[in-house]
Order: C-alpha cells, then structure tokens, then sequence
C-alpha cells in the first residue's frame, strides 16, 4: 500500500538551473554575435539588463506594498488589543 500522506524532501536545483541558463545566454550572445555581429549583441545584452532591473523594481515595489500591508493589519490588532 502506498503511503501517500508522507511526502519527502526534494532536492534544490537552482544552482543547476542558473548554472544552465548562464550557458545556454552565452551560447545565444556568441551565437548572435556571429551571425548579426556585436552591435547587435550589445543591444540584446543592454535589453536584457534592462528588463532584469525593471523586473527587480516592480517586485521591490510589490514586496513592499504586501510588508506595508502585513504592518498595517498587525498595528490594527495591536491596537484593538
């Protein structure tokens, strides 16, 4: 009989993963490099950075305004209390 109540840990391939996706950004920069040359290259990479940074304010944002919200509840409690 099975047990499906039990569930075991898993394990983290994160690093495996970035690790992938380093290579696999480097295969396609040389990749383009070659066929498009730098310029293009250059552009890919400034996009790529750009949208990364976005990416990373839009969530501070969001993480921000959830602690924000998290605060606002707990001060309500401790003043009811």
């Amino acid at each position: 009989m099975r047990d499906d109540d039990h569930f075991d840990r898993v394990q983290d391939y994160t690093n495996a993963f970035l690790g992938m996706v380093y290579l696999l950004l480097v295969f396609v920069l040389v990749l383009i490099w070659g066929v498009w040359g730098y310029p293009m290259a250059l552009a890919l990479c400034a996009a790529l950075h750009w949208a990364i940074h976005r990416w990373g304010l839009r969530r501070r944002a969001r993480e921000a305004a959830w602690d924000a919200r998290v605060e606002a509840i707990l001060q309500k409690r401790r003043e009811r209390d």
